[in-house]
């Protein structure tokens, strides 16, 4: 899966739907196979990024995309900047500020494993004898 740009404008009368929390969940697989591709092993996650406008969505998606997101978290490297996710249940309502915080943290996260890739020095490099045969 590629990245897709995270929606980070989300305003008090935007609503997230279908679309948005497959986004999300792709971002997340997407996040993870990248960790996995530069040596970080990520356990296996479940991700759901086929929901339609007719599906349903319940308190143990949000869960579990909290869940996922705290996982990729514990088994990568903490950001600056991360928010902590919620445990959700019944009376708590999603709003808009819950969207930014979900996509900034996803976001936060791709940005670092770049960087952790970029900063990478792979076995067999050399750091010695650049200049000149090696015996």
């Amino acid at each position: 899966m590629a990245w897709i740009v995270p929606k980070l404008d989300w305003g008090e009368d935007d609503s997230i739907n279908a679309a948005d929390f497959n986004r999300i969940e792709s971002n997340l697989a997407t996040v993870a196979a990248y960790l996995n591709s530069i040596q970080y092993t990520m356990p296996a996650m479940t991700m759901v990024t086929n929901r339609s406008k007719t599906s349903l969505l319940f308190l143990s998606d949000i869960n579990r995309i909290e869940s996922n997101l705290e996982t990729i978290r514990s088994y990568f490297i903490t950001p600056a900047g991360f928010d902590p996710g919620k445990t959700w249940s019944r009376g708590f309502g999603f709003d808009y500020k819950d969207a930014i915080r979900l996509e900034s943290n996803l976001k936060l996260l791709y940005e670092l494993g770049l960087l952790a890739y970029d900063n990478l020095r792979y076995c067999g490099t050399q750091t010695c004898g650049e200049w000149g045969p090696i015996y």
